[in-house]
């Protein structure tokens, strides 16, 4: 294994619901892996920044625990010591939707915290819903060439289409040449929806950042605008809103 290195992964999310009506939707996008340590630092390219606007940036304010004042790295390492794997962590990766011209919106940020070896050893899924809250699960990662998926009980409120129940399935690949982050709900009656986005690196940089926006210049507004189209179209198709 090798540790991985910052990278734009350009690729395409998905999302499936299996019932009570079939419903499929795909966009391309592009996430950004970053290393939280040299994030706080600086250590980016010239396009992209740390909570200061630029074509490129990534804030505090957008991630972690909504605390006043909270960074990322406090939050990711923070897990990380809580999960008592200090003494192995070397290395946290986020891989984030980066704010473009100063906008953003996240549905799932991953944190891969690594070893010495390039092994993830905790992985960090920061789910974040439409009326602004957000909400961690934590696993640890799967073993080498294991096929299964993490589970977690559903906590939290993301789509108004489902109710605040059922169990997560969670995977994501290592951030190699391509990656792969998974999510699957099932609910007692069953699979309910799938939702996972598969990628290609592109070394970070000002070239390759400049090509992102080259091909996604309205990233941002298309991510939160196809949530509220894509939940019109169910809606149309006769699904109904859950209760709280």
């Amino acid at each position: 294994m090798t540790q991985p290195q910052p990278s734009i992964y350009f690729g395409t999310v998905t999302h499936k619901r299996l019932r009570p009506v079939l419903h499929e939707l795909s966009y391309d996008v592009a996430s950004l892996l970053v290393d939280i340590d040299q994030l706080a630092e600086g250590a980016t390219p010239a396009l992209l920044s740390h909570n200061r606007f630029n074509l490129f940036s990534v804030h505090d304010r957008d991630h972690g625990d909504l605390q006043p004042g909270g960074s990322i790295r406090d939050f990711a390492w923070g897990k990380v010591e809580r999960a008592g794997l200090m003494s192995d962590v070397t290395r946290i990766f986020m891989l984030c939707y980066p704010r473009i011209l100063g906008y953003a919106f996240n549905p799932l940020t991953t944190y891969f915290a690594m070893d010495a070896s390039g092994r993830t050893r905790l992985l960090i899924y920061e789910v974040h819903n439409t009326f602004g809250g957000r909400h961690t699960y934590v696993s640890e990662a799967m073993n080498p060439g294991e096929r299964g998926f993490a589970t977690v009980e559903k906590v939290f409120r993301v789509s108004p289409f489902n109710g605040v129940e059922g169990t997560y399935g969670l995977r994501a690949s290592a951030p190699e040449e391509t990656l792969t982050v998974g999510v699957a709900l099932t609910t007692h009656d069953g699979p309910l929806l799938k939702a996972y986005f598969a990628g290609r690196r592109k070394p970070l940089s000002s070239g390759h950042l400049l090509l992102m926006f080259a091909r996604l210049p309205l990233m941002s507004l298309k991510v939160i605008a196809g949530i509220h189209w894509e939940a019109l179209k169910l809606w149309l198709k006769g699904l109904n809103l859950q209760s709280p």
